[in-house]
């Protein structure tokens, strides 16, 4: 009877444990960020990100994924289809924080990094960005 009881207690704590990994991650925070570069930049700034941007977050954020523009026409459909007078986003960005407090922690600490200002010293045309936008989701998977 007591192995049962045993069993029946380490089988709780397992599904426990596992339920909170799951609500965990549902908490966690995806930030999606789209740019417009200018089109004459637009190749600078790729070999920019590549070569010294993404090395750089990758050290200090969950990165997921950057993603450029492949120059195939966008579709745009719906019920009140409206592109941008900036054009589409030529540029993409995921990352996933804990929480917003984690993602404003690691912009505010840009200001006081010298590696970043080394990182940002070498972008091709700082103000070369059209259009930004940060959008916050979570995961429903």
């Amino acid at each position: 009877m007591s192995r049962i009881l045993y069993l029946l207690i380490l089988l709780t704590l397992v599904l426990n444990i596992s339920c909170e990994d799951v609500n965990n991650t549902k908490k966690e925070l995806y930030e999606i960020r789209d740019y417009t570069i200018e089109s004459e930049w637009f190749d600078e700034y790729v070999y920019w990100a590549e070569n010294h941007f993404i090395p750089y977050a990758s050290k200090r954020i969950d990165l997921i994924d950057f993603w450029v523009d492949k120059g195939i026409e966008a579709e745009v459909s719906g019920t009140n289809p409206v592109v941008s007078i900036n054009g589409q986003s030529n540029i993409t960005w995921v990352a996933r924080y804990s929480n917003k407090k984690e993602r404003d922690d690691f912009f505010g600490s840009l200001k006081s990094d010298d590696e970043w200002a080394k990182v940002w010293s070498m972008h091709p045309k700082p103000d070369s960005y059209i259009h930004q936008n940060a959008r916050f989701f979570k995961s429903v998977k």
